[in-house]
């Protein structure tokens, strides 16, 4: 008798500990889940013209990681790419996304002029905040430092192309850099702009 008493008190012991492992799986709380879905990973870049020489592809690959690394891709792509056409007119390359929601997002550089400009277009009035968005899109283009713009004046105007629609835009003393938030005649915004010219 006296043998069998260690072995049951081990199987009690075990039994236990694997009760106390399943409670504390079972009661311990889940991890976050993150806040936003991450942004989908573009489909191929083909040439808006068939018949057009190829573009320069180091400068596309370059221009899409900058572009698909963003806050104004992150916050449009959300809905999943549908297509992505590619443009190169002398020393300027184009980049122009559609998204699933019909949401689209224009990206243009030009080294040699030191010129570039993205717009994102939303098919539905976006729900986030639009300045923090333009922010991280200041800092990711100029190296985290940003261009100096000043996010509490902003001139309020109508659209040149829409005279419902209102353009709020903010300026910045380094390379002539410029942030724009579009918003429709609810209030709702509906476009972001950022571009610059060193």
């Amino acid at each position: 008798m006296r043998s069998s008493e260690p072995t049951s008190a081990r199987r009690m012991l075990r039994i236990a500990l694997a009760v106390t492992t399943v409670l504390v799986a079972a009661c311990s709380p889940m991890p976050p889940a993150s806040q936003a879905p991450a942004p989908a990973a573009a489909a191929d870049c083909t040439p808006a013209d068939a018949a057009a020489p190829r573009p320069d592809a180091q400068a596309v690959a370059e221009l899409r990681r900058a572009v698909e690394a963003g806050p104004l891709y992150a916050v449009a792509s959300q809905s999943g790419v549908a297509a992505c056409r590619v443009t190169q007119d002398s020393g300027a390359i184009r980049l122009d996304y559609t998204f699933r929601d019909r949401t689209t997002l224009r990206s243009s550089r030009n080294v040699q002029i030191e010129y570039s400009d993205q717009e994102v277009r939303f098919a539905t009035p976006l729900r986030d905040s639009a300045v923090p968005i333009l922010t991280r899109t200041e800092q990711a283009a100029f190296d985290g430092k940003g261009c100096d713009i000043d996010w509490e004046r902003g001139d309020t105007r109508p659209a040149s192309d829409d005279p419902s629609a209102r353009e709020t835009i903010y300026r910045g003393d380094t390379c002539n850099c410029q942030a724009r938030v579009r918003s429709d005649a609810n209030g709702g915004v509906v476009g972001l702009l950022f571009r610059s010219a060193c």
